[in-house]
Parts: structure tokens; C-alpha cells; sequence
């Protein structure tokens, strides 16, 4: 009987490092991808090559160039790679009793999906587990079902997107302050560009109190509340607020333009737990809105991508 002999696998670890670095074609960009450092990926490079006994690139100008073998090794692999990403991927979505990931903006986490979990748990029977980040993310290398993000940053191309709700401003202040002239004005550096986006549009603002930086958006609204400025506030984030009676409302609530959506690595299946939780939180939003806002107050594109007929865009990928 013949034997079979097979080569020995280089370590995946090295495998994967190249496979990115050709990607990217650089290190630096497949160092971020992987959450390692530039040495520990280029050191891993230097390993498959001594492995596979020949260079898969090129280093000159400080560039970096694949061979031509190194381009045929690099498609090969890319291919490989995806598969296997997808199939972990299908095998975690193959566990029934798993909680679904929801990756939330920090503070439309801590002030709107958190405190909504045991209604929304008993709505729609979910088991969810929240983690708390904004902007940019990779849904399949983070492990995360659904992110919910404001979409004031390019969308990649092949995530699905299901538009919720359109964001809606207005400065806040705690009521003993309600009728106050010269107020501190309360920024974050989360959305430094809120306060004179929102004079720009014409809106009322207040320049006679100094000027206060916060380094979150939460933070800022915890210092409105106390009675200490005006912030510049999402109606997602203080809806609960206004109806206790903790902040009240300078100006009625506008729309910016920009809106809070879904993100998935596929498109949702009609009866799937990623459509329950959206379609739950997309009209809880809704019912916000309706609460505060008239229908003459949403601007047209606003008001036509909060009906979510358009469950699933194109777009770019970040914050």
C-alpha cells in the first residue's frame, strides 16, 4: 500500500499574517487588521518564507512587492481564508441558544438600548448581549450579529443596512435652567462639529456662557442634567430624560441629516433575531420621533429613509 505523504502546514499564524500583508500591501494596515504589531507580522512573513524556502516579496524603496509567486500563493490563500471565516461564522449562527451580539454607540447603549433590554427581551424573546463601541467595525473578525451606528461615516459595500431611525438635535438643560440667557455651553469631542453644524442651520444657540469640553457624549448630557450648561442632545438619547422631567428642551428637536441604522454581515432574514431586534428598536425609535417631532419637521430625505423601505444599502465601513 502506498503511503501518501503530505506536506507539513506552515503555522497558521504565518499563513494569515501573509495573507493580509498582500492584501493590504502593507504591513502596517495588516499589523491594525490582526491586532498585532508591524514586527510581529513582518517576523511572521519572515517565517513562512523559510518555511516555503523561497521570498514572496520584494522589499525595495521601503515598499513591499509580491513576487510572482507570492501573488499566485496570496489568491490562493485570500480564497481559503474567506471560506474559512464564513464557515466559522455559519457555525456560530448554527447555535440556537447562543445570545445575539449587538455591538451599540456608547452612549445610545448606555441611554436607550440597556435600559430597554427587559422590554425588548420580552417583545421578541431574544437572549442579548451587549457590547458598548462606535464607528468602524468588522462584524465577522469581531464576533458581532447586528452593529447599530449613526451613519455619519462611509459604509463598506458588503455589509447590509437597515435604516432605524433618523437623528434628531436640540440643546438640553436641566429645568432650573430653563429660561436662563447666558449658559455654559456643553460640547463633546465625540461630535465636536455638532454645536456649529447646528448654528449653521440657522437654529438658536447660546454664546454667552463659556465654552465647557467633555470627552464623551454622556458625559456632557450628566453635566446637563446637574445644571451645568447646555448640551447639544440626540432625542434617542434624552427621550426618557424629557418624559422624567430631568432635562427640558430649549429648542424643538430637529433632524441633522443623519440617521441610526443596523449593520449585518447578510442581509436579515424576514424571521431571523437580527430583524426582530430591528424591527423592535426601529419602532421604538419611531415612536420617539412621533413624540417630539411633526411630520413637517423631518427633512425629505429623512423622512423618506425613516419608513425603512430601503432595508439594505451599499455603502463604506467606519464611524
Amino acid at each position: 500500500m502506498t503511503e501518501i505523504r503530505r506536506h507539513r502546514l506552515p503555522p497558521l499564524g504565518s499563513l494569515r499574517a501573509f495573507e493580509a500583508a498582500a492584501r493590504h500591501g502593507s504591513l502596517v494596515a495588516a499589523a491594525a487588521e490582526l491586532h498585532v504589531t508591524h514586527g510581529a507580522v513582518s517576523k511572521q512573513i519572515r517565517i513562512l518564507e523559510v518555511e516555503l524556502g523561497e521570498p514572496l516579496f520584494e522589499r525595495r524603496n521601503r515598499g513591499l512587492f509580491l513576487t510572482g509567486r507570492g501573488r499566485w500563493l496570496a489568491g490562493r490563500l485570500s480564497a481559503i481564508v474567506a471560506q474559512l471565516d464564513d464557515t466559522l461564522a455559519e457555525f456560530a449562527r448554527r447555535d440556537d441558544d447562543r445570545p445575539l451580539v449587538v455591538s451599540c454607540e456608547p452612549t445610545l447603549c448606555l441611554r436607550l438600548l440597556i435600559p430597554s433590554l427587559p422590554a425588548l427581551r420580552a417583545a421578541t424573546g431574544l437572549d442579548i448581549r451587549v457590547l458598548a463601541a462606535g464607528g468602524r467595525i468588522d462584524l465577522r473578525r469581531d464576533r458581532v450579529d447586528v452593529a447599530i451606528r449613526r451613519d455619519d461615516f462611509p459604509i463598506t459595500g458588503h455589509l447590509a443596512v437597515r435604516v432605524l431611525a433618523p437623528e434628531a438635535m436640540a440643546p438640553v438643560c436641566a429645568p432650573a435652567l430653563a429660561d436662563a440667557a447666558d449658559l455654559p455651553v456643553l460640547h463633546t469631542r465625540s461630535r465636536p462639529d455638532a454645536w456649529p453644524a447646528w448654528r449653521r442651520r440657522g437654529h438658536p444657540s447660546f454664546r454667552g456662557g463659556p465654552d465647557v469640553q467633555f470627552e464623551h457624549f454622556s458625559l456632557a448630557l450628566e453635566a446637563a442634567i446637574a445644571g451645568q450648561g447646555v448640551a447639544l442632545a440626540s432625542l434617542h438619547m434624552v427621550a426618557d430624560d424629557l418624559r422624567a422631567g430631568r432635562l427640558v428642551a430649549r429648542h424643538p428637536f430637529r433632524t441633522d441629516g443623519s440617521r441610526y441604522v443596523a449593520l449585518t454581515e447578510h442581509p436579515m432574514a424576514p424571521d431571523g433575531p437580527e430583524r426582530r431586534l430591528a424591527d423592535w428598536l426601529g419602532a421604538r425609535m419611531a415612536d420617539t420621533i412621533a413624540a417630539h417631532l411633526a411630520p413637517s419637521d423631518l427633512t425629505e430625505g429623512a423622512g423618506r429613509l425613516f419608513t425603512g423601505r430601503l432595508p439594505h444599502a451599499a455603502g463604506g465601513s467606519g464611524r
